[in-house]
């Protein structure tokens, strides 16, 4: 799988998933055009939108990023298995757009709970 977001994108008539992918894209935008000081601001941001899950997932990834690259893997490594989240407990009947490897993808990055 080369990249999750064209997985995510299939479902971007719902509109979490719409604003989910726009997250993620800001994020990548910001990290490759190097607006650091925005991309630590969005990920902020994005602590607050998810905030519970945020607070799971640093209680599991306990060693905080030190570089700008670090922050973006984390917040990537995140986003990726908030969006399968998303896709498995909001949209019924997910699996049926897409195919077995993406389902696998889906459920393989799915956070545990």
């Amino acid at each position: 799988m080369n990249d999750y977001l064209e997985v995510f994108e299939k479902f971007k008539d719902v509109k979490e998933i719409f604003d989910f992918c726009d997250d993620v894209q800001k994020l990548r935008e910001y990290y490759r055009t190097g607006q650091f000081q925005k991309m630590q601001e969005h990920i902020r941001s994005l602590t607050i939108k998810y905030s519970l899950e945020a607070l799971v997932w640093n209680t599991v990834n306990t060693q905080p990023p030190l570089t700008y690259e670090q922050a973006y893997i984390n917040a990537e490594a995140f986003l990726r298995g908030q969006g399968a989240k998303i896709i498995t407990e909001k949209i019924f009947g997910y699996q049926n757009r897409l195919t077995p490897d993406e389902i696998s993808f889906i459920e393989s990055v799915k956070p545990k709970e």
